[in-house]
């Protein structure tokens, strides 16, 4: 998934633009290649064409899931303190750390990166900081190394 595990409104609204770009890219692609294949007389072109309409639609599709689910975060978060588990991996992006958080009395756990905060600032595992989530994507919270939570 495209999911960067940003989490200020800043590299959110960022983000978002970056991802409008792309959907435009990607909607001139689908109609271009939809064109391309309901004018195309040629077996082979067709095939070419449909392949190439197959694989920007899955793009589409989940950078669309990438941009509802920043956009929930971004217009709509909500905070709860989560509790830092030690260290994972984050898929494109390398080393993150795992948390936990508990809302409306289920516990989810994530990865996120720590990036532009140092490794060395961040207390794992126990470390109490906040996570950012929405109420439409609870489950898809990211932890803010730079908001410490109050015990």
């Amino acid at each position: 998934m495209l999911l960067l595990n940003i989490v200020s409104d800043e590299q959110l609204l960022t983000s978002q633009i970056v991802k409008t770009v792309l959907l435009c890219l990607l909607g001139a692609g689908l109609i271009y290649n939809l064109f391309k294949l309901i004018r195309r007389k040629e077996k082979v072109k067709r095939i070419i064409n449909s392949v190439i309409f197959l694989l920007l639609c899955v793009v589409a599709y989940f950078t669309i899931q990438a941009y509802r689910i920043e956009g929930s975060l971004l217009n709509h978060p909500r905070y709860v303190i989560g509790t830092t588990m030690g260290d994972c991996s984050v898929t494109g992006l390398g080393q993150g750390i795992e948390f936990e958080y508990e809302v409306d009395g289920r516990t989810f756990h994530n990865c996120s990166t720590y990036y532009p905060v140092s490794k060395d600032s961040i207390k794992v595992p126990g470390g109490k900081y906040m996570v950012r989530y929405s109420d439409k994507f609870v489950d898809k919270g990211r932890m803010d190394f730079n908001k410490k939570a109050n015990p």
